[in-house]
């Protein structure tokens, strides 16, 4: 069965609903102080991510969070929505020794705002687990950092 369609449907209306909430008159950002992500910097924020998972330093990997960043992941029920909890779960997961790699991903950015959205692979404790995934970042302070980290085991 090819979820293919469905699955980058699902993606887009999410990016349509967010672009219409942010572009709603909330933002104060002009297209002056606008920065944009390109596909081959969301590869990079993901390369670094997954660098920081594999150094088996959770803090280090928790500082690419903001710190009101919500983390919804796969490999746990509880939601991390401190930069404490966020902390305390990727040291848990860190001694499962995951590596990620993307499968396929649709990458989108619009004014301080990125949004990486698609298929990865993690391994923990020499298994592998496919699971859907979506990071959304926020340009601030000169850096990107992720506001939103969402992964579910596919089904």
């Amino acid at each position: 069965m090819n979820t293919t369609p469905f699955g980058s449907g699902f993606a887009i209306l999410a990016l349509a609903i967010s672009a219409v909430a942010c572009s709603s008159g909330r933002s104060s950002d002009s297209e002056d102080n606008c920065v944009r992500a390109t596909d081959n910097e969301l590869d990079a924020l993901f390369t670094s991510w997954n660098d920081a998972l594999e150094s088996g330093d959770a803090r280090r990997v928790a500082a690419l969070y903001r710190p009101d960043a919500v983390l919804l992941p796969a490999l746990s029920v509880p939601m991390a929505d401190t930069p404490e909890e966020i902390t305390e779960y990727f040291g848990n997961l860190i001694k499962a020794d995951p590596i990620a790699r993307m499968e396929e991903s649709v990458k989108y950015s619009e004014c301080n705002l990125a949004y990486n959205v698609g298929r990865w692979v993690i391994n923990a404790n020499g298994l592998d687990v496919a699971a859907r995934v979506t990071w959304v970042y926020r340009y601030e302070d000169g850096r990107w950092l992720i506001a939103n980290h969402h992964s579910s085991v596919n089904p």
